[in-house]
């Protein structure tokens, strides 16, 4: 719960400063430039946190309103009133503050007439004419000052006052340098798409801007709640530093177009055609306003006519359907226009998309004909290249050739020749083997299966005997997995001779690779002699 005794700009939520107590509060708003020489410490410290407090305050629109301005600072009563205290006190010393945030280097407030006026960026570096004569000079008349430096002389406020406030208008430097590098980061992360996308007025660049130019930084506090939008006054402001100081943009004072990051603001002005593109977007602009205009009378008419009828007036109900039935012809008409110049804007961008390509055409073909010029390109050049690589890769294919057979020369004599059909017959030889074990385990397991069935018979019909009576049969009742044992029996033989035939495949599938990759290998071997011989021909 907020201090009662606190001034209602730091009631907010949340306040632009943390509350001092009411000792400190009371020497805040007593604190004057008397205290420059009498405590430099207490009055800077007193200056600085009510710089932080004016530049909050001006930002989250406790000074001037929700819609007055967020980056332009008007010192008048109306300031000092903003910063009254529950007590009707107000601080004594802002004259003094002002003075200080305008006269730093760089400044914090510069006069709004100095800074619309001005052709040249307030961050440029001074002149050689002011670095090397005008600042020795003014030092060398301070020095010869017989009444002394005016850096003794300590200003009453009443005077700071009369030359800082009473009405004067600052543009707050740190507010809007954030609000130009929230618009950069916004074009980086939502770039220009189009020609006509890049062209504005001032109202149309307010629409689009106004809130995402907001100045914010990573330290700021959060702003309270309500609508936060730049002014038009904020917008004319924020232009002018964006093309003078930072040029991402450039303009006449009415027409605005957004730069590219690699485009250079001098090689860009506003030309007529911009001037007709704008006028084209401001026509289809006004056209849409007109079409809510209609279908607000629109909706009006019907509630009017129902109301109207619901009375029992007929007659002026039916007006009122004329009216809505005019109203709604208007509308047809007025959306055939819009869309007419849509269409007429489309058509812009991508004429304008046209000659860019055509610009990208004339200088890729310069660029290929500058390559293309090279020496190691010419025909010739490039005949001769490729034939010492033919003639360089025929050799080395002959010195391959060469050491392989003679390698195999080498060998000769340790080579073993192999038969392809004595292979074959060994190959079908174990073939028969394992048929015949296979048989011979498949019998084996056949006869024990048959001893097993035929003890377990004669044990079924020894118990039988014991518990039938004389005159009746004994029923034998085979266990299950006697039953069933026959057709695995068969399933295990028929596995069993899949397996063989699979078996038998591989090792045919293996020896008729072989006989394929020897194949192979002979074909090479005379293709490569025959090679060799059509060389050594040519060469003759």
């Amino acid at each position: 719960m907020s201090d009662p005794a606190l001034p209602p700009f730091l009631k907010t939520s949340p306040p632009p400063t943390a509350p001092p107590s009411s000792a400190r509060l009371h020497a805040l708003y007593a604190s004057t430039s008397s205290q420059r020489t009498t405590n430099p410490t207490g009055y800077a410290a007193n200056s600085q946190w009510w710089a932080s407090v004016i530049e909050e305050t001006l930002r989250t629109g406790w000074i001037n309103g929700e819609d007055g301005d967020r980056l332009i600072l008007k010192v008048d009563d109306a300031l000092l009133g903003r910063l009254e205290d529950e007590h009707g006190r107000r601080p004594k010393g802002i004259g003094g503050v002002i003075e200080g945030l305008a006269s730093t280097t760089p400044p914090t407030l510069h006069p709004l007439p100095h800074f619309t006026t001005s052709l040249t960026p307030l961050h440029a570096p001074p002149s050689l004419t002011s670095r090397f004569i005008g600042r020795p000079l003014w030092w060398a008349v301070s020095q010869l000052n017989p009444f002394g430096s005016s850096a003794d002389k300590v200003e009453k406020e009443e005077t700071l006052w009369s030359r800082y406030g009473k009405g004067k208008e600052y543009v707050h430097i740190p507010l809007l340098q954030q609000s130009a590098s929230s618009f950069t980061s916004h074009l980086s992360k939502n770039p220009i798409q189009s020609y006509t996308d890049a062209l504005f007025v001032l109202e149309s660049f307010r629409e689009e801007y106004g809130e995402v130019c907001f100045p914010a930084s990573p330290s700021s506090k959060k702003l309270p709640e309500g609508t936060h939008k730049l002014s038009v006054k904020d917008i004319e402001v924020l232009v002018k530093w964006l093309h003078r100081d930072c040029g991402v943009v450039v303009t006449d004072g009415s027409i605005i177009k957004v730069l590219e990051p690699d485009q250079i603001p001098s090689d860009h002005p506003i030309t007529d055609a911009d001037r007709g593109v704008i006028s084209v977007i401001n026509a289809q602009r006004k056209v849409e306003k007109q079409i809510l205009g209609i279908e607000e009378q629109i909706t009006q008419s019907q509630e009017k006519a129902r109301k109207q009828l619901a009375k029992g007036q007929k007659n002026a109900a039916l007006s009122y359907l004329r009216s809505k039935k005019q109203l709604e012809d208007l509308l047809a008409k007025r959306i055939a226009s819009s869309e007419q110049l849509g269409a007429v804007i489309r058509s812009i961008d991508q004429a304008k998309g046209d000659v860019e390509i055509m610009a990208a055409y004339e200088t890729s073909t310069s660029t290929l004909r500058s390559v293309l010029s090279d020496p190691s390109l010419s025909p010739d050049r490039i005949s001769a290249t490729t034939d010492a690589l033919a003639e360089a890769m025929a050799d080395q294919e002959e010195i391959d050739q060469a050491v392989r057979i003679g390698g195999e020369l080498a060998m000769g004599g340790k080579r073993v020749e192999v038969d392809d059909d004595e292979l074959a017959a060994e190959l079908e030889d174990l073939v028969q083997e394992e048929k015949a074990a296979q048989v011979a385990a498949a019998e084996q397991q056949k006869k024990q299966v048959e001893k097993e069935r035929k003890e377990q018979t004669e044990r079924e019909e020894a118990a039988g005997k014991q518990s039938v009576p004389v005159n009746e049969k004994p029923t034998v009742l085979l266990p299950a997995h006697s039953q069933a044992a026959k057709p695995q029996q068969g399933s295990e033989q028929h596995n069993q001779l899949k397996k063989q035939e699979q078996e038998e495949q591989q090792w045919k599938d293996r020896y008729e690779d072989a006989q394929h990759r020897k194949e192979a290998e002979r074909r090479r071997s005379e293709e490569e002699r025959l090679r060799k011989e059509e060389r050594s021909i040519v060469a003759e």
